[in-house]
């Protein structure tokens, strides 16, 4: 008797599985895993995608803010230049009191201001990114939403952080530095003889009239770059949004994989599995079905 046979009642043993056999059956898990990771990834960038929409809501608030500090600004403006022109009226339209007049020491700007020459139209920081000029440029043209977040997805949002960080700190060193000076100029005005009384609330008055156009530019240009900051973010948002939905169709197409693989497997096997999970995906494939027809 031959020593290949197999000795009698004793089953043959199968045969060795080849390479490709190993990995068909180690096919399913690994699809199955990738798809896994993928719907995590798809998740984490839809996060992200919204993350950056409610920071845009954040700027559009804080935009608007600045807005209604300019308009209100502008208002008092107004006010101060109308009640100046009545007082003007009321004291006979004398010359201004402080014109010509000097002093030294904190009197000297608080009298310059007085006498119309103050305080100056303080300019904000120099903008040096291009991409962001063009940015400010075409939302002060109303340039319709589409091409502005195409534009902002080209602005780095660090850069334009720095912007807005750069210009809230320059309202602030101005801030500081006029608030000295103009607390003189009110007790200056608010002190002087009877004679001038009158006359000396006029300048006051319009010393505030300019004070408030010129702060209301500060906060026009600050609701600017807020509205730019708005654009950045949305962009970023469509950025992480479109990952998103990269990473679902990533997930979709590994889970098909992973599907097609074990249903061959069972196939192969001639496991009754294989009809349950035809069955299943037919169903699946079914309450799809109605489910988007549904909206029809």
């Amino acid at each position: 008797m031959s020593s290949e046979s197999a000795a009698p009642g004793v089953a043959p043993s199968p045969p060795p599985k080849s390479r490709w056999d190993r990995i068909g059956a180690a096919l399913p898990i690994a699809l199955t895993a990738m798809a896994t990771a993928f719907a995590g990834m798809s998740s984490s960038e839809l996060q992200r995608a919204m993350f950056w929409r409610s920071y845009a809501a954040q700027d559009q608030a804080k935009a608007t803010n600045q807005w209604t500090f300019a308009g209100l600004k502008r208002d008092r403006a107004l006010i101060c230049q109308t009640t100046a022109a009545q007082l003007w009226a009321t004291a006979g339209n004398p010359a201004n009191p402080y014109s010509g007049k000097t002093a030294s020491g904190p009197d000297a700007t608080a009298i310059e201001w007085l006498a119309g020459h103050g305080p100056t139209a303080a300019k904000m920081p120099e903008i040096v990114d291009p991409t962001l000029l063009q940015l400010l440029g075409d939302i002060q043209r109303r340039v319709p939403e589409p091409e502005l977040v195409r534009l902002a997805a080209k602005v780095p949002v660090d850069r334009m952080n720095a912007a807005i960080n750069d210009a809230e700190a320059a309202v602030k060193v101005f801030d500081d530095a006029w608030e000295p000076t103009l607390k003189r100029a009110t007790v200056l005005a608010t002190s002087s003889s009877r004679e001038t009384a009158t006359a000396s609330r006029a300048a006051l008055y319009e010393l505030e009239n300019r004070r408030y156009l010129v702060e209301s530019g500060w906060n026009q240009g600050i609701g600017y770059l807020y509205e730019a900051r708005v654009k950045v973010s949305s962009a970023e948002s469509n950025k992480h949004e479109r990952k998103s939905r990269d990473f679902f169709h990533a997930m979709l197409a590994a889970q098909i994989g992973a599907t097609v693989s074990a249903l061959a497997l069972a196939r192969q096997k001639k496991s009754v599995l294989w009809a349950v999970a035809g069955a299943t995906g037919l169903i699946a494939l079914a309450i799809a079905a109605y489910v988007q027809l549904s909206d029809l």
